[in-house]
């Protein structure tokens, strides 16, 4: 779409599937809540996770971080299908960081959960290791860039965490563009992304959130006024409460110069709205996105 030319663009966490290949920025703490969310979903669909957190914090600090979020990891550990370790370890025995060296040893890990019968593999990864092994920044972003490989046709996912703190502006820049996709800040949020003619919802649609879903619904409808056609994009979109269907249903029902409203969305939000009377509103077109 017209705001998301060159990237496949921003994602809540809890979106993210087997092939993506995503980064985050956080500052001063990582938040572990994303984390939380990134890795319980491994857990639901099969893989094995394993979560590299920032050197300084080290893995028993990231376990109990992640368990204010969620029950016990003790079992997923002991079976091995939740993993604590370091760049530094994962890169073992080399004695420096290589691309080459890291590519191998990610395709080694994901080989081997799926011999362990894991359905995949997915990876958190702190990037302040980079600091910590003295790797060259502008060699890493490189291999961002460049790793596509790695998830093509794989049961293989990374989230890359940014502190801003710890890299320049100018380096953040270049590792949002190297990523096909950049994840919301936390779990919860709304971003409304709009363009000619077109509104993206990315997030969660709910009582916390509804002030602004109303705001940027209104300023869709309110904009695309003139010519009468409006994209509502909801592909994106983790959750969608009933309050807030029903807001997108009451300003569809009053948006009397539109001559087609389009939304786009997946099935169990369709059937969602098609419960609350769609089908009643004639301009109201719901095209069901699969893909997410």
């Amino acid at each position: 779409m017209a705001w998301e030319e060159s990237r496949l663009g921003t994602l809540p966490v809890q979106r993210m599937r087997p092939g993506d290949h995503a980064c985050c920025r956080y500052t001063g703490q990582p938040g572990w809540d994303l984390v939380a969310a990134y890795a319980w979903q491994g857990l639901e669909r099969g893989e094995k996770v394993i979560i590299c957190p920032a050197p300084e914090a080290g893995s028993d600090e990231a376990r109990t971080r992640l368990e204010e979020y969620g029950p016990s990891l003790d079992h997923a550990c002991r079976r091995g299908q939740v993993v604590f370790t370091s760049m530094r370890r994962l890169l073992h025995p080399g004695p420096r960081f290589t691309p080459a060296r890291q590519w191998q040893r990610l395709q080694e890990e994901t080989e081997g959960a799926l011999a362990e019968h894991y359905s995949g593999l997915r990876v958190f990864v702190d990037m302040r290791w980079i600091a910590d092994l003295g790797a060259d920044v502008a060699e890493v972003v490189a291999r961002e860039a460049d790793a596509a490989h790695l998830f093509t046709a794989r049961p293989y996912s990374q989230v890359c965490a940014y502190d801003t703190h710890a890299f320049e502006p100018a380096v953040l820049d270049a590792v949002r563009a190297a990523h096909p996709h950049d994840l919301l800040e936390r779990p919860g949020m709304l971003r409304a992304l709009h363009a000619a003619g077109c509104v993206r919802l990315i997030g969660e649609a709910d009582m916390a959130t509804q002030v602004a879903w109303l705001a940027a619904l209104r300023e869709a409808f309110h904009s695309s006024a003139h010519d009468g056609h409006l994209v509502v994009d909801l592909s994106r979109l983790h959750f969608l409460s009933v309050g807030c269907a029903s807001d997108l249903l009451h300003l569809s029902t009053d948006a009397h110069r539109h001559g087609r409203i389009e939304v786009r969305l997946g099935r169990d939000k369709a059937a969602l709205l098609a419960g609350l009377g769609s089908h009643y509103l004639k301009h109201l077109v719901l095209v069901e996105d699969r893909d997410r």
